[in-house]
């Protein structure tokens, strides 16, 4: 494989034309009208993808990978993309956790320098992207006929291990755009131990829910591409309990049987991981767990029993809500490398992508135009709401609410509306805690639109709320508008209610420390006593005492999520004073984390750890920002550690 360039970007040239240029909520209008169309200025390219997964086990790169990514098959030519997924380059500890390391430079040298990928390839191949996060490494590579088709490249990285932000677990991600339609690759290696099924499940939503691409004037999720494909470690188990048994199964080749007990397949049947993703039968042996350097499973007396399992898996998922969109899985099998534990797999797919066939595009733009245009000036627009008043009762931190309200143009012409800022003349501030979907846009004669309105308290908002600055009150414009774009029409009001109901999450630590009773309690311009001022906030007493008491040698604590509906009841016994129930330890964890996360500052501040050099003594470092704490925050810091500290004297029972 070449070299030309890591993380090399495609460009094509910037073609303007109206479609391609953000115009607000006219343009959104064509662009469904477009979409309806797409067939009439659009080719079908035939792609091809390869997809491979493989956990190194932290063992250098030294073993031939031709078998893995050139396997023989004779109806089978070179593909048009390679994804690579690797996992475990690095061991999984702490220092790899704070060291950014060159391995994945590594691995890329050890593929152009394999023989014959070297001899088969040549040059005929450009890498596209390399991300890596602590042990994972995702490689692309496309064929350098169709480099000129590749734009938009963008990589993230999304850490759902350590306290539910650690690398060791986690994803790397890589979006691309080939011809004019949308790819994303994801390499994951989720949580592990068999009996670890609700971590897992935990690990693949908060990745999709955290993991965005950042793109000008937008971001992405992982489902918002015509094609995702992701490969991993994904670390499901089996449910035997009869390890002998499940050796018999593998040596009579009962893959079948042994499948009915896949945790994944269970897990995805029943919609709480991979809902809507597809995967290729499994014709092909448990690819963990193996004695290194052996094709035998690891079955000596002097280690730990591990039943086999197919932890190594490649799943995919299309868009079928755009037209033309299609993928066939030719093949889905493993290599039989022998220097890690666990084998490789690889997938290949036939992909049809879209083309724009631009003449053909600008006539049908053209023709959506006009229509649009002749019902915009047949009239001056006219629109009811079903509602003008909205009142969200008992909102609560991190719980958002939404209501909607219908608008029907009852006009003849094309209502273009957008809403403005604050009370009558738009001077007024908006409320961040407030949104609202869509903000802008175009209604044709005759139809409606559902405008959600969203009261949302985060903890950039919580602040002023919960210390009585802020209420939930304000004025949304619906304002309507005629003929030019910076021509004003009517403007109609909705007036907005609501009644929070304060909590200690997303406040300061000044705060806190001056608020002894619950912060639910605290009413308008109440002012604490000196004497009153605690030294700790409490709130972080509660938290840490429950899981000292109750469960601090619990197994996995800190990596398990827990049961949302326990952390938010935890939420409110903090808020209000209530005495804790019986919780689970993890759900109390998962709440002490969430605590933490809110917090209007965090206890040790951003700023003093970007003042730190990469050549400093960090033994100096640490003692000389500990000096510049204020008290309050000192007194924070040192709990947490003393509190960590704790932890991990019962790290036997607990496994951390």
């Amino acid at each position: 494989l070449s070299k030309e360039g890591e993380g090399v970007l495609m460009l094509e040239s910037k073609v303007t034309s109206q479609l391609d240029q953000s115009l607000g909520g006219k343009q959104a209008w064509i662009n469904d009208a477009m979409q309806a169309r797409r067939s009439e200025w659009t080719e079908s390219k035939k792609l091809t993808v390869f997809c491979g997964t493989w956990n190194v086990n932290a063992k250098k790169p030294t073993e031939n990978l031709a078998s893995w990514l050139m396997p023989k098959d004779g109806n089978i030519q070179l593909p048009d993309v390679y994804c690579l997924g690797f996992q475990e380059v690095v061991d999984l500890n702490a220092q790899s956790l704070l060291v950014d390391h060159t391995v994945s430079k590594d691995w890329q040298q050890h593929i152009q320098d394999t023989p014959l990928i070297k001899s088969k390839l040549g040059s005929d191949y450009v890498l596209v992207k390399s991300v890596h996060l602590v042990g994972l490494l995702m490689l692309i590579y496309v064929r350098k006929s169709i480099s000129s088709q590749v734009k938009v490249v963008e990589a993230e990285v999304c850490g759902v291990g350590i306290l539910g932000y650690g690398g060791n677990k986690g994803a790397v991600a890589v979006r691309l755009n080939i011809y004019d339609t949308t790819i994303c690759f994801v390499n994951s290696h989720l949580a592990a131990h068999k009996n670890n099924v609700q971590g897992r499940n935990s690990d693949f939503n908060n990745i999709c829910k955290r993991l965005r691409f950042k793109l000008p004037g937008r971001e992405e999720k992982i489902g918002d591409h015509n094609y995702t494909f992701w490969v991993g470690d994904l670390n499901y188990r089996l449910t035997c309990t009869d390890l002998s048994e499940v050796y018999r199964e593998i040596g009579e080749g009962n893959i079948g049987k042994l499948l009915r007990s896949d945790q994944l397949l269970i897990e995805r049947k029943n919609l709480r991981t991979f809902p809507e993703w597809k995967e290729g039968d499994i014709l092909f042996l448990p690819t963990y767990k193996y004695q290194t350097g052996t094709d035998r499973y690891d079955r000596r007396e002097d280690k730990k029993k591990r039943f086999p399992a197919w932890c190594d898996r490649i799943q995919w998922k299309i868009d079928e809500k755009v037209k033309g969109t299609a993928v066939k899985q030719v093949y889905y099998k493993r290599a039989e490398q022998k220097s890690s534990d666990h084998k490789p797999v690889m997938a290949w797919f036939n992909v049809t992508a879209q083309n724009v066939i631009k003449s053909a595009k600008a006539q049908v733009l053209e023709s959506i135009t006009r229509q649009f245009d002749a019902w915009e000036n047949n009239q001056i627009p006219q629109v009811s709401l079903d509602r003008n008043e909205l009142m969200f009762n008992d909102v609560k931190f991190a719980r958002p609410q939404t209501q909607i309200v219908v608008v029907e143009n009852i006009g003849k012409s094309v209502a273009r509306y957008r809403f403005a800022s604050g009370a009558g003349n738009g001077s007024q501030q908006a409320k961040e805690w407030l949104s609202v979907e869509p903000y802008s846009g175009y209604i044709p004669p005759g139809h409606k639109v559902r405008l959600k309105v969203t009261v949302h308290v985060t903890t950039k908002t919580a602040g002023p709320l919960n210390q009585g600055l802020d209420s939930l009150q304000t004025m949304l414009i619906f304002r309507l508008k005629c003929g030019r774009e910076d021509e004003l029409g009517k403007d109609y009001y909705i007036t907005i209610n609501g009644t929070y109901h304060r909590s200690a999450f997303g406040c300061s630590l000044e705060y806190l420390v001056r608020t002894p009773m619950p912060v639910r309690s605290v009413g308008p311009g109440t002012k604490v006593q000196p004497e009153s001022v605690l030294t700790l906030p409490k709130e972080i007493w509660r938290l840490a005492d429950y899981i000292y008491r109750q469960g601090i040698g619990e197994e996995d604590l800190f990596l398990t999520s827990g049961d949302q509906k326990q952390v938010e009841d935890i939420r409110e016994c903090l808020d209000t004073g209530r005495g804790f129930g019986k919780f689970g330890v993890h759900s109390m964890a998962e709440a002490l984390i969430e605590f933490l996360v809110s917090l209007s500052q965090p206890i040790f501040p951003m700023g003093l750890i970007d003042e730190m050099r990469s050549d400093a003594n960090i033994t100096d470092f640490c003692k000389q920002a500990l000096l510049r704490l204020t008290p309050i925050h000192y007194n924070a810091f040192i709990y947490i550690l003393s509190f960590l500290r704790e932890v991990l004297k019962h790290s036997r029972s607990n496994k951390l």
